[in-house]
């Protein structure tokens, strides 16, 4: 995958490449499943409040996007950046095919907003990990070998 505008990016294979692309797209076909069958299972207690869980699997569709988007562009901002616009775009889709099959499902803004939420906090997220990785280990003694 090194290209000749950018020598620095690092060869991925073809499995890390497929696996990359095979994760978000699963992701994002669980998603649609649950959003447009009739009745969706629900889970009871806190994990159960709806506004929380659309915020936490929209933040999770962004990551992996990203995490896609990074093996081709090596560059965490716009990767997370990317990610998190096609998965804010998904979900914004996903609530206008609520509103248009007659699934016995409704649509709500609120919905799409907390998959703003989740996507925006996931973003933030995936940027400062990726910044903390990339990091050079600085520990003391750590080449004096």
């Amino acid at each position: 995958m090194r290209t000749a505008n950018n020598p620095d990016m690092q060869k991925v294979s073809p499995f890390e490449f497929t696996t990359r692309l095979l994760a978000p797209v699963a992701w994002a076909t669980i998603i649609i499943y649950l959003s447009l069958i009739p009745s969706p299972p629900q889970l009871p207690g806190l994990l159960g409040w709806d506004k929380l869980l659309h915020a936490g699997t929209y933040g999770l569709l962004a990551v992996l996007i990203a995490q896609f988007i990074i093996c081709l562009s090596h560059n965490p901002v716009k990767s997370c950046w990317y990610a998190g616009l096609a998965a804010i775009f998904y979900g914004g889709l996903l609530e206008l095919l609520q509103l248009l099959i007659q699934t016995g499902r409704t649509a709500e803004w609120w919905d799409l907003f907390a998959d703003i939420v989740g996507v925006f906090f996931a973003c933030v997220l995936f940027r400062q990990v990726s910044r903390i990785m990339s990091q050079p280990d600085e520990t003391p003694g750590a080449n004096n070998g």
